[in-house]
C-alpha cells in the first residue's frame, strides 16, 4: 500500500524558517554563510566571475550590494551547497533532504486504481455507455478489426 504523503510531512512548519529572502539571508549572515561585498562591480563579467571562484572553493553566498548601473542589491549562489540547500527547506541534514526527495519521487509513481483491469478496451466500455443512454452519440477512431473484436463478444 503507497502510504498517504500530506503537505505537513513533507514540511517543517518551523518558527525559525526563512519566510522571504530577506529572512533566508539572515540565516546564511548568522551561520556565516553570506559575504557582503560592498565594493563597486561590473554585473556584465565581474560578478559572475567573482560567483565561479567562489563556488568552485566552497565558499559563502554573495550579496553584491553596489551593483554598476542597477539601485538592487544582487544575491548569488544562495543554493550552491547541499548544507545551503537544507537551510532553505528548513533541514539541518542532508539525510532529511534525501527522504523528502524519496517522499517527492512517490508522487511522481502514480499506480492504477486496483479495480480496473490493466487493459481498458475503450471501445467496449462505450458500447456500454451506449446501450445505458439510449440517446447518447459517441466518435471513436478505432481499427476496424478492434470494433469486429469488441462487437462479437
Amino acid at each position: 500500500m503507497t502510504p498517504v504523503i500530506s503537505y505537513h510531512c513533507l514540511t517543517k512548519i518551523n518558527k525559525n524558517m526563512a519566510r522571504d529572502l530577506r529572512g533566508f539571508l539572515k540565516i546564511l549572515e548568522d551561520r556565516g554563510q553570506l559575504c557582503r561585498i560592498r565594493a563597486l562591480v561590473d554585473p556584465d563579467l565581474e560578478i559572475a566571475e567573482i560567483c565561479n571562484r567562489m563556488l568552485q572553493k566552497g565558499g559563502p553566498a554573495l550579496l553584491f550590494e553596489n551593483v554598476k548601473g542597477s539601485d538592487h542589491p544582487i544575491a548569488i549562489n544562495l543554493l550552491g551547497t547541499e548544507q545551503r540547500v537544507c537551510w532553505a527547506m528548513n533541514m539541518e541534514k542532508p539525510q532529511e533532504l534525501e527522504t523528502l526527495g524519496k517522499k517527492l519521487g512517490m508522487l511522481q509513481q502514480p499506480k492504477p486504481p486496483k479495480r480496473f483491469p490493466k487493459q481498458w478496451n475503450l471501445a467496449k466500455f462505450c458500447l456500454m455507455l451506449s446501450k445505458q443512454n439510449q440517446g447518447a452519440t459517441f466518435s471513436l477512431l478505432v481499427n476496424k478489426s478492434s470494433l469486429r473484436e469488441t462487437l462479437s463478444t
